[in-house]
């Protein structure tokens, strides 16, 4: 060896001479990953194609207006997926997707509308919150809360996200085909305080999850005994309360049956619906 040589740089080679020995692994993996994405749209087409089926089975129901939306329903499969994920996955990402896929089978059975407030777009987290809910819908801009509340109105198939602290107790009274809109889904908004959630309000239809929660609306508060404890409560008028307990009730179900007697509380349930998840 030349005595002169720098020992230190013996051997080495630069990097442009240096073998890509990973190139081979990469393309292997990138080659299995355009396999599972092929499948993926495979699979994808298949579940369009059952939801088709749906479509063509509540044919007459949409015709006449209906609500394709299924809250209850669509809270079954996310927690289902969630378990199926059992962690391997983002609980975010399972969300987003499974979200986008459900809101594209409900526009192609029906042209739902939703509708909102300057409030709730202005808010960066009410505004997060509800283009999730709604992902591929179109989200209207009401000019103030009146507004978004008649759009209830103009059919079966309008659903209006508003913040819960606001008075929407407008939205409860009969409408014009005789049916008062409920609170069908409450969006968490990234907090666990009720006065940060949003309401869904709607004509969905309603079936219980095994995960629920009836909403209350009272001129009072309940009794402090009241049983089941309530989840929260919020004021959102002078002495008028929304109280959130657990379970899928009906008036004529204990406890609220035994509050039917109590005129002063005025007591109207204002939804039934899945207990909110927040996967984000």
């Amino acid at each position: 060896m030349d005595p002169g040589t720098d020992r230190s740089s013996y051997g080495q080679l630069s990097p442009m001479e240096k073998p890509d020995i990973q190139t081979s692994e990469l393309d292997g993996i990138r080659q299995e990953i355009d396999s599972i994405d092929e499948q993926i749209v495979e699979l994808l087409c298949a579940r369009f194609a059952a939801s088709e089926k749906v479509r063509l089975a509540k044919t007459a129901s949409l015709l006449t207006g209906g609500m394709p939306y299924r809250p209850g329903r669509e809270a079954v499969i996310l927690r289902r997926l969630v378990d199926v994920a059992a962690g391997r996955v983002p609980l975010a990402v399972i969300e987003r997707v499974w979200r986008t896929v459900i809101s594209a089978s409900v526009l192609a059975q029906a042209d739902v509308r939703i509708v909102t407030i300057a409030e709730v777009m202005n808010d960066a987290r009410y505004r997060q919150a509800t283009d999730l809910f709604a992902s591929l819908v179109p989200v209207e801009k009401a000019g103030s809360l009146k507004a978004a509340l008649a759009a209830l109105a103009e059919g079966e198939q309008v659903l209006v996200v508003v913040p819960m602290k606001l008075d929407w107790r407008g939205a409860l009274q009969q409408m014009p085909d005789g049916k008062p809109a409920r609170v069908v889904a409450v969006l968490a908004a990234g907090s666990d305080k009720p006065g940060r959630s949003l309401a869904v309000l709607g004509h969905a239809p309603s079936e219980p999850t095994g995960e629920d929660e009836t909403l209350l609306v009272t001129t009072g508060k309940l009794p402090r005994d009241f049983v089941p404890k309530p989840i929260w409560h919020l004021k959102v008028a002078d002495d008028v309360y929304l109280t959130s307990i657990p379970g899928y009730l009906e008036m004529s179900e204990q406890p609220l049956v035994s509050l039917k007697g109590n005129s002063g509380l005025g007591l109207r349930i204002a939804g039934r619906y899945p207990s909110a998840m927040e996967l984000s």
